[in-house]
């Protein structure tokens, strides 16, 4: 279920999801999902030739997603904790997300992590 959405001035808007379940007995696992999906733009790249080939091993969007969570959290206490993580969330996370460098610095690094990852089959034997 949808808690809230933020819009940026960037125009990035961010959902927290709530996906709290039963942990045990009468304990919770509070947990909100937090994610921006963030459009592939092609001033973020070099030239168009590494932006073409950005987009066709990623896609054109790469999603910024964070889990806030507690544990062993009773029934009664659940959404005064929630609240706190939202809080929390609010007074850090979503700061360094409204920085206007933010989307371009977080893609690039996603890129370089995806080009980082060995190839599931790759032979440099003819």
């Amino acid at each position: 279920m949808i808690i809230e959405t933020v819009t940026l001035d960037s125009g990035l808007s961010i959902i927290l999801l709530d996906q709290t379940r039963h942990y045990f007995g009468g304990y919770f696992h509070v947990k909100v999902l937090v994610y921006c999906d963030i459009p592939l733009e092609q001033h973020y790249f070099e030239n168009d030739v590494e932006y073409g080939y950005v987009v066709k091993k990623m896609g054109t969007t790469v999603r910024f997603e964070r889990i806030l969570d507690k544990m062993a959290v009773p029934e009664s206490e659940i959404d005064s904790v929630r609240s706190q993580l939202i809080q929390a969330f609010h007074e850090t996370t979503k700061a360094y997300l409204s920085t206007p460098d933010f989307a371009p610095r977080f893609v690039r690094s996603e890129y370089l992590k995806h080009v980082k990852k060995p190839s599931q089959i790759q032979s440099s034997r003819a």
